[in-house]
């Protein structure tokens, strides 16, 4: 953990990650794509959120379902899972209970790990594993106050404080947290945000350290959207709104929490080898009471023909997750080589209350879209009934990395993995009766790893490496049979290098995934208003990345990337993505920041470019035809600058959207459109003592 931290290193790489493999290997000798954004790179980007964080990583690409909900793709395809720490949470989907985009600042850093990731996810996105892991309590005391004004009255304070609690420092805790509250480019939309961490560390003896904490968040948004807008006028023409244009009513709104406890019990043995035993216990919850006006389409002179999506959804969400991991060297014909073994246990439930609206009090039409304010009375809803479902997961996985030679390494894994899905459907109050359960489950499913690294010399190295793709998904056809898992296979090579003394890491890789059974949206069933789908077969992404972070020089940090991604189904069509957009083909990211030399080196300077290929929609118009809609090219400008006023206090300013780049972030959802962020500033000014 000590080893991968990059909080006060003040460089865009590290020098140890572990999300691939479970094996704490460098990134050289990794041998699968990885990106890890910094604490330095979050800092001086602004990244509040995981959407500004994954927004600058290699290849990822954002869409959004609307003002509160993220969708990310890699490889072109959806990244479903999360994980904190190490520990795996499954994406809600269009419920997302908060998941999508939490709070940064409780984050060292973000771990990404490109294609498959079978090994330590189990089953999941074959795109990427993107791992957010914790802040830790430091050796010496440091703590610092952070303030930060933007663009909308958006305001924000946060609050970091770490170190030893008794005087032999066998006791060490941190605290940190944040509240934001601000306004937004969207007409009538606001949101207040709190966020706090508190974990401590006990050395129990030399050799074992307990760890215990908590964290929760809580998202209070209002005038929230529920899709996106209309894309089409009712005489099939195109529509084209201002970027501010907002469909929520005013009291739309979508709430979440998050409570989060865990524990940790390290153990490291006189022979090198460590284990590693944790408990984490997760409750997510989200209340939302929505109204929207994304369906129907605008007449072009008189704003009739657009109706509100209307509905209340309230959910909650625990899990709890065991993890238990040994690690060490062994010695084997005169080398020494690395081994991992760990199981894994975890049980999810998701229940909640279901609402109907009958519209008796309440008119969803919109008399003119162009006037539309949101102003409108918040209708009543009656509970009908109830949900529940539940997912048990069980893995036991093991990897080894043998060295064969001092230049040749193989890594060497497989995951045996168990997994139950229990929907009991929904309860009818007027029935008395449960309606709509099913179960699936998968036994004993393997999926292996390979992975070989040759070093060419002391700094590049050359690697490729497969795993299998096993993924059961709650999707269901139009029947409402659940799809069979996706499977597949994911093939990886390129070659890494690890320049001036490892500071800056650099890589080129091809890739190519094969998958079965890929979930795509066939229509949505008038009854209940739920997509249904079918399944594809023969679904092939095939690509390469480029990489390059770190340091140039000690006062120049660089972040790079080109991503060429061209996934197709077996006759050759586009694959569209839950929200029926598809993914970039080409995305290219680069940052960096320079300290100016002599009597101007209290001054950073930096800035960054993002573009992404043209994407397409997939739009229900107003002939009764699906329609592709293609977004151009994107290609979006920030500019940061920072000035250190003495050693405890700075102050930085970032400009995203420099150039007021309009553009869609979202498109397919509900057939509406959700249009990016425009040109915005902030400054913060950050206190250390």
């Amino acid at each position: 953990q000590a080893a991968a931290t990059t909080e006060g290193t003040g460089s865009y790489t590290t020098s140890q990650m572990s999300t691939a493999t479970g094996l704490p290997l460098s990134i050289r000798e990794t041998p699968q794509s990885v990106t890890v954004v910094t604490r330095q790179r979050l800092e001086d980007q602004g990244s509040t959120t995981l959407q500004d964080a994954l927004e600058s990583a290699s290849g990822i690409a954002i869409q959004k379902y609307d003002s509160d909900r993220t969708e990310y793709l890699a490889r072109g395809f959806t990244v479903g899972e999360f994980q904190y720490d190490g520990v795996v949470i499954q994406n809600e989907g269009v419920y997302d209970y908060g998941l999508s985009n939490p709070d940064m600042t409780i984050y060292d850093r973000v771990e990404i790990v490109k294609g498959a990731n079978g090994l330590m996810q189990g089953a999941g996105s074959p795109g990427a594993a993107v791992n957010l892991v914790r802040k830790r309590p430091t050796d010496t005391f440091q703590g610092s106050v952070t303030g930060t004004a933007g663009s909308w009255d958006a305001y924000r304070t946060e609050l970091d404080l770490s170190g030893p609690i008794n005087p032999d420092g066998t006791l060490r805790g941190r605290m940190a947290g944040s509240f934001e509250d601000a306004q937004s480019y969207l007409d009538h939309y606001e949101k207040k945000s709190f966020t706090l961490y508190g974990i401590l560390e006990a050395d129990l003896s030399d050799d074992t350290t307990l760890s215990v904490g908590a964290d929760y968040h809580r998202n209070r948004p209002r005038g929230s959207s529920w899709t996106g807008l209309p894309m089409f006028y009712s005489d099939g023409s195109r529509t084209d709104f201002d970027v501010s244009t907002n469909p929520a009513t005013d009291w739309s709104r979508r709430e979440t929490y998050t409570s989060n406890i865990f524990a940790t019990l390290d153990h490291e043995f006189d022979n090198g080898w460590k284990a590693s035993l944790t408990y984490d216990h997760r409750r997510n919850g989200h209340d939302s009471v929505l109204g929207s006006a994304g369906s129907g389409y605008p007449d072009p002179v008189t704003g009739e023909g657009v109706y509100q999506y209307v509905g209340k959804y309230v959910g909650r969400l625990v899990q709890d997750t065991f993890d238990a991991k040994l690690s060490g060297p062994v010695e084997l014909f005169g080398r020494e080589h690395d081994f991992m073994f760990g199981a894994t246990a975890s049980r999810k439930t998701t229940k909640g209350p279901l609402y109907g609206y009958g519209g008796v009090n309440y008119d969803p039409a919109v008399p003119n879209f162009f006037t539309w304010d949101g102003n409108t009375d918040e209708p009543d809803f009656d509970l009908t009934g109830r949900y529940e479902t539940s997912l048990t997961q069980y893995g036991a996985y093991a990897a080894t990395r043998l060295r064969p030679t001092d230049d040749l390494s193989f890594v060497l894994g497989s995951r045996i993995s168990w997994y139950d899905y229990d929907d009991k459907g929904s309860y009818d109050n007027a029935s008395s009766s449960w309606s709509g359960a099913s179960q699936y489950s998968a036994k004993g499913e393997l999926t292996p790893y390979l992975g070989v690294i040759y070093d060419v010399n002391d700094s590049v190295s050359v690697y490729a490496s497969y795993t299998s793709i096993f993924k059961p998904q709650e999707n269901q056809t139009v029947t409402g049979a659940y799809l069979d898992p996706e499977e597949g296979n994911s093939y990886e090579a390129g070659v890494k290098a690890a320049l001036l003394d490892g500071r800056l890491n650099t890589s080129a890789a091809v890739f190519m995934i094969k998958q079965d059974n890929v979930a795509e949206t066939a229509g949505i069933d008038p009854d209940t208003g739920e997509y249904y789908y079918t399944a594809a077969d023969g679904v092939t992404t095939k690509g390469f990345e480029l990489e390059a972070s770190g340091e140039i020089r000690p006062d120049w940090n660089i972040y790079a990337s080109y991503t060429y991604s061209h996934a197709r189904k077996a006759d050759g069509e586009r694959v569209y993505s839950f929200i029926q957009t598809t993914a970039p083909e080409s995305v290219a990211k680069l940052y960096t920041t320079y300290t100016l030399p002599g009597e101007w080196d209290k001054l950073t300077i930096g800035g960054g470019v993002r573009w992404q290929s043209k994407i397409y929609g997939y739009v229900w118009s107003p002939a009764n035809v699906y329609e592709d809609i293609t977004q151009k090219d994107v290609f979006l400008v920030d500019l940061m600058a920072k000035y250190a006023l003495n050693d405890k206090v700075d102050i930085t300013f970032n400009v995203k959207n420099l150039l007021n780049e309009k553009y869609y972030v979202g498109l397919g959802n509900f057939d509406t459109g959700y249009y990016g962020e425009p040109r915005s500033f902030s400054v913060s000014t950050k206190f250390k003592f």
